[in-house]
């Protein structure tokens, strides 16, 4: 029985992981480990999840209590992965599934994955389209789909200098409006900097973040709310500080150029 109960346990644990890593809401986190705890019949059965950890909690008066507490550091956005693990839940929760093998196959459970051509085409792509849905012409949208290459090459880079978030959504807006402003200074003076440079970051933008926010708040879980907040302003606040450090120093080094700060 025990054996068993720790099997729930680290099942609803590792369900719960996954899906926290792959950018779900807390609250279907918690839904989700609630539905497999509550298949043990205990008396109390309780999920406490942010967004950085997880504690799980099985108590009986006749069998004991398990805690089990994780930390989750790593985040990411993988739609498919939620989507699996809340198919495996459902399944073992309806009585389709026996305990040992939704741990098994969540514990094998293969991330989805795109090759990185189709990433890296897609990410060209959006950076294009939404320039010519806020305004771009064609020499905005070919732009902007050139600055996508500054998103490729420094996600590449940062597999193996491991920066964080914030330094790199800074590092490769800034060279994104850099680009398009020294674009506009020396070849195209007609060029629209302003929906170019949009266009060029809105892969960046935290939409994930800020949905799942709301969401958590509507749910009525604040703190994990405010957090995920707090996470789409900091992104949001290296995005505006890479175009503005990115400008400025276009402008001061064609200024100086031209002899304009003599």
């Amino acid at each position: 029985m025990e054996d068993s109960c720790r099997i729930l346990a680290d099942t609803a644990v590792l369900a719960g992981e996954i899906m926290l890593k792959a950018g779900a809401e807390t609250c279907r986190v918690e839904d989700t480990i609630h539905r497999i705890l509550h298949t043990s019949g205990f008396e109390h059965c309780e999920a406490f999840v942010v967004t950085t950890g997880i504690i799980v909690t099985l108590e009986d008066p006749q069998g004991g209590m398990i805690s089990l507490c994780r930390r989750v550091r790593e985040k990411s956005t993988n739609l498919g992965n939620i989507d699996q693990v809340n198919t495996i839940s459902r399944r073992f929760c309806q009585g389709e599934l026996p305990l040992e093998e939704t741990f098994r196959q969540l514990k094998e459970l293969e991330p989805v994955r795109y090759p990185a051509w189709l990433t890296y085409l897609c990410m060209i792509a959006t950076a294009a389209c939404f320039t010519g849905i806020l305004g771009g012409g064609p020499a905005e949208c070919a732009v902007a789909a050139a600055n996508g290459l500054y998103f490729i090459g420094s996600r590449i880079l940062n597999r193996y200098l491991r920066f964080n978030d914030f330094v790199f959504n800074m590092a490769a807006s800034f060279l994104m409006s850099f680009t398009c402003m020294a674009i506009q200074t020396l070849w195209l003076p007609s060029l629209l900097a302003e929906p170019a440079i949009a266009g060029s970051i809105m892969a960046l933008l935290p939409g994930l973040a800020m949905t799942n926010g709301l969401r958590d708040t509507l749910e009525g879980d604040y703190m994990s709310g405010a957090a995920r907040m707090i996470e789409a302003f900091v992104v949001a606040a290296s995005l505006a500080l890479g175009i503005g450090a990115g400008m400025e120093c276009c402008r001061l080094i064609f200024a100086f150029w031209k002899g304009g700060l003599l």
